[in-house]
C-alpha cells in the first residue's frame, strides 16, 4: 500500500510539475509584444543632432582666422547651452511666438601678433526645439519635418537597354545595345558618372558639362599611365573615345586638331580638362596629339601583359608627382586650373564630402579599405570602379537594384536641421573671414580692475582670459543662422503645417515619408519603377496607404512596427526560430533590408501550439523576392506581428484582408479626414489600436497615479488615492 502511495505521490507530483512548466512555457511564448512609441521616430532624429549633430558641424569650421592667421576664432561646440525657451509651448500657441531656446557657444578669440586670449559665451542663433508630441512651433503654428527617402551615398552600377527601329511604326527594333554606367553619389557636391557606350568608349560626366574621356579623368586624379593600364581588365576600351574621333577626322580629310587628343601625363589632362570646360580663355597652344598606334604598342608589351591585373602596385610608381620648375609660365597657369578644379570638386571636403556611409558603401562594394574618415573621392575608387564596370559589361557581375531599401536611407528630421544649421553656419563663417580681413586692431588697452567672471563654470582650466573691452558678441551675431532656420521653416518642401483633423492624422503626418524634395526625385519625371512597391519594403513602408494622383508610390506610410537606425536604414523587428519552436524569450530582432534578404522569413498569422511550435506542415515562407513554402525546421525568423506590414492608419480597418487595395487605400485616407465629436465613444468595431494612437498623439490626459477619479476634464484628472 505505501508503494502504490509513493507511486501516485510522484505521478501527481510529476504532471503538476510538467502543467507548471506547461503553463510557464505558455506564459512565455504569449506573451504579447508592446506596441512601439509612433513618435519615436521623430524624437530619436532631434536627440541626435542634440548629441553628435550640432559638434560636428561647428567642428568641421574651427578654427576660422584672417589671411595672415594672426588672428584665430575658436568655437567649443561640446560646451554649448541652451538657456530655457521665453515662451512655453502653450504660450507660443497663444501669442503666435516661436518656441525657441537661445544656443550659446564659448568662443576663443586668439591675437597671435599681441598674444593676447579672449574668451567668452557668444550667442549664435535662436533655435527651434521639438517639442513632446513631434513637432516644432514657428510662430505660433504647430509644423512638422518630413522623413525624406533619398539615395544613399556610394556607387551604384545600373543599365540601360536601347532598341533602333527601322521606322516609326515597326514592331521589331533592328538592333539591340546595352549601355552600362556607374553614378558615385555624394552627400554633398556634385553627382559623378563613368558610363559606357555602344562602341566601348568610356565616359566621364557630370550633371552639368560635357563628356570627358574617363582616361583624362583618370590621369587627372593623378594616377600615372602605366599604373592605370596595369590595373584595368581591358585597357583598350579607354582609347575607343579617341579612336572614333580620329577617324571622323580621317575620312573628312580635315587638318583640325582632335576634339579628343590623347595625352599621357596628368599635366597633359589638366590643361585639356580645363580647355574642354572652359575654366578660362587662355591663348596657349593645345597639346601636340601623339600618335595612337605608338600609345598601343607602347603599353601592350610582355611586362604590360603580365602585369595587367595585378592592384598590388606600388603607390609611388602609380602616382606621378608634378614639377613646376621644369614647366613653362604659360603652362603653369594652364593645367594648374585643371588641377584646382580637380581638388574643389572632389578632393575638398568643404565642397565634397560622400559621408561616412558613403565611404563605407564604396569600401564594400570595390573592396577597398580606406578608413571611413577619408570621406572624399579618391583616384583608387575611379580606377577599381572603371575595372568593375569593364567586368560588367562581360557578365562578370550583375546590375544593382536600385529601388531596393539596403540602396536608401531616410533622411531624419534631425539631419535636415543639422543640414539648415550647416548652411547658416557657413554663412556666419563668410561674414567673420570678412570682418577679421577688414580689421586692424581688435582689442583695446587693457582696462584697469579685476578680470570679467565666465558666466560658466563649465571651462576648461587651460583657457586664459584678459581684461579687454572688445565685444565678441558684436562680432558674432545671430542673423546668419536664424535666417536659415526661418527660411527653412518657411519654404522648405520639407517643412509643413501639423495635420491637426484628428489625432490619427497628426501621427501620420509625423510618420511620413517622401521621395521628392531636394535631393530626391520630381512627380514629373517619376517611373512607374520607383512608384512601385518593391519586397524589401515588407515592414518599414505600407503597401496600402499612398495619395492619390501625381504623388501616388512618391508619398508613403512607415509600418507599425519600423524603427530607423542611426545610419538611416529602416529596420523591422522579427523573432527567432530555432528547430521550429519560436524563440521569444531571446527578445526581438531588428534587421535592416540588406540583413534580412538573407533569411528564410515565415509569416507571423500562423497557428501555433501552445509551446510556441510552428505547424509540421509546409508554410508560405519569404526569401528576398521570393514567395515559396518550406517546413518549418528549416526557418529562421518570424515576424512579430499581422499588422506589422502595415501602416497605423490602414491597421484601423476591421478585416482589412476582406478589402480590395484600392478600397482599402481609400479607406486609410479617409480615417484621416473624420472630425473628432465633442463627446467621444468608443467604437463598436476597432482594431485595438485607438487607445494606443490617442495616447501617443498626446492628446489624452494621463493620471499620475491610480485611484478614484473625482473629476475629469481634457486638460486634468482628479483622482482621490486611497
Amino acid at each position: 500500500m505505501q508503494i502504490f502511495y509513493l507511486v501516485c505521490f510522484i505521478s501527481f507530483f510529476l504532471e503538476s510539475a510538467f502543467l507548471l512548466k506547461k503553463y510557464f512555457i505558455l506564459f512565455m511564448v504569449h506573451a504579447n509584444y508592446f506596441l512601439p512609441d509612433f513618435l519615436e521616430i521623430q524624437r530619436q532624429g532631434f536627440f541626435y543632432l542634440l548629441e553628435k549633430g550640432i559638434v560636428e558641424e561647428i567642428q568641421k569650421r574651427n578654427p576660422i582666422t584672417n589671411v595672415e592667421k594672426q588672428i584665430e576664432i575658436f568655437f567649443y561646440p561640446e560646451y554649448y547651452r541652451f538657456t530655457k525657451p521665453l515662451y512655453s509651448i502653450e504660450q507660443a500657441l497663444f501669442f503666435k511666438k516661436s518656441y525657441v531656446a537661445k544656443f550659446y557657444v564659448p568662443v576663443q578669440l586668439t591675437d597671435r601678433k599681441k598674444k593676447r586670449i579672449y574668451l567668452k559665451w557668444v550667442l549664435l542663433a535662436h533655435f527651434p526645439l521639438m517639442t513632446n508630441r513631434g513637432h516644432f512651433v514657428l510662430n505660433g503654428s504647430p509644423r512638422v519635418i518630413i522623413h525624406q527617402l533619398v539615395r544613399s551615398p556610394g556607387i551604384y552600377f545600373r543599365e540601360n537597354k536601347h532598341e533602333v527601329f527601322s521606322s516609326k511604326w515597326s514592331e521589331k527594333p533592328i538592333t539591340t545595345f546595352h549601355r552600362f554606367y556607374a553614378d558615385i553619389i555624394c552627400s554633398k557636391g556634385t553627382w559623378l558618372r563613368l558610363e559606357t557606350e555602344k562602341d566601348f568608349s568610356m565616359w566621364a560626366k557630370m550633371k552639368k558639362g560635357p563628356k570627358i574621356p574617363l582616361l583624362w579623368f583618370l590621369l587627372g586624379m593623378g594616377l600615372s599611365e602605366k599604373y592605370i593600364f596595369n590595373s584595368v581588365s581591358k585597357p583598350t576600351n579607354l582609347f575607343e573615345s579617341f579612336t572614333k574621333e580620329i577617324e571622323k577626322l580621317k575620312k573628312s580629310n580635315s587638318l583640325k586638331e582632335p576634339k579628343y587628343p590623347y595625352v599621357s601625363s596628368p599635366q597633359q589632362a589638366w590643361e585639356q580638362i580645363q580647355k574642354l570646360l572652359k575654366l578660362k580663355k587662355t591663348s596657349n597652344k593645345s597639346i601636340t596629339s601623339l600618335s595612337l598606334s605608338e600609345k598601343k604598342t607602347a603599353f601592350l608589351t610582355e611586362e604590360t601583359k603580365k602585369t595587367k591585373n595585378q592592384f598590388s602596385i606600388p603607390r609611388e610608381k602609380g602616382v606621378l608627382q608634378v614639377k613646376s620648375s621644369s614647366l613653362s609660365t604659360k603652362k603653369l597657369d594652364s593645367f594648374d586650373l585643371g588641377r584646382k578644379w580637380f581638388f574643389n570638386k572632389f578632393m575638398n571636403q568643404r565642397m565634397y564630402d560622400l559621408g561616412k556611409q558613403g565611404r563605407l558603401s564604396i569600401n564594400k562594394k570595390l573592396g577597398l579599405t580606406i578608413p571611413s574618415e577619408q570621406t572624399t573621392l579618391t583616384a583608387l575608387d575611379l580606377l577599381l570602379a572603371t575595372d568593375y564596370l569593364m567586368k560588367m559589361q562581360d557578365g562578370v557581375f550583375e546590375v544593382d537594384d536600385i529601388d531596393h531599401l539596403k540602396n536608401k536611407r531616410v533622411r531624419s528630421s534631425g539631419e535636415c536641421l543639422q543640414e539648415i544649421f550647416s548652411i547658416g553656419f557657413l554663412r556666419l563663417e563668410k561674414s567673420i573671414r570678412l570682418k577679421l580681413n577688414s580689421s586692424g586692431n581688435f582689442f583695446s588697452p587693457p582696462v584697469s580692475g579685476p578680470s570679467a567672471q565666465m558666466q560658466s563654470g563649465a571651462m576648461p582650466s587651460r583657457f586664459i582670459q584678459q581684461s579687454s573691452t572688445f565685444h565678441l558678441q558684436s562680432f558674432l551675431n545671430t542673423r546668419p543662422i536664424n535666417g536659415a532656420f526661418r527660411e527653412f521653416f518657411g519654404t522648405h518642401p520639407l517643412s509643413q503645417f501639423m495635420d491637426q483633423i484628428n489625432p490619427l492624422a497628426e501621427i501620420t503626418h509625423k510618420r511620413r515619408l517622401t521621395s521628392l524634395g531636394p535631393g530626391g526625385v520630381s512627380r514629373d519625371t517619376a517611373t512607374l519603377a520607383i512608384r512601385g512597391i518593391h519586397p524589401s519594403h515588407y515592414g518599414r513602408i505600407c503597401p496600402i496607404e499612398t495619395p492619390e494622383g501625381k504623388n501616388t508610390g512618391l508619398v508613403n506610410s512607415l509600418t507599425t512596427y519600423a524603427k530607423l537606425s542611426s545610419s538611416g536604414l529602416l529596420k523591422s523587428p522579427f523573432y527567432k526560430i530555432l528547430k521550429g519552436q519560436i524563440q521569444k524569450n531571446a527578445g526581438v530582432f531588428f534587421l535592416d533590408p540588406e540583413q534580412e534578404e538573407h533569411f528564410k522569413i515565415a509569416t507571423p498569422d500562423l497557428n501555433l501550439t501552445p509551446l510556441g511550435f510552428l505547424p509540421k506542415s509546409s508554410i508560405p515562407v519569404r526569401l528576398g523576392k521570393r514567395f515559396v513554402r518550406m517546413k518549418s525546421h528549416r526557418l529562421a525568423l518570424l515576424g512579430v506581428s499581422p499588422l506589422q506590414m502595415i501602416s497605423v492608419a490602414t491597421s484601423f480597418i476591421p478585416f482589412l484582408e476582406h478589402d480590395d487595395a484600392n478600397r482599402a487605400l481609400m479607406g486609410s485616407n479617409m480615417q484621416r479626414q473624420a472630425v473628432p465629436i465633442l463627446k467621444p465613444e468608443r467604437p463598436f468595431l476597432g482594431t485595438g489600436l485607438e487607445a494606443q494612437v490617442m495616447s501617443d498623439s498626446g492628446h489624452a490626459v494621463f493620471a499620475k497615479k491610480s485611484g478614484y477619479v473625482m473629476h475629469s476634464s481634457g486638460s486634468s484628472i482628479f483622482i482621490y488615492v486611497f
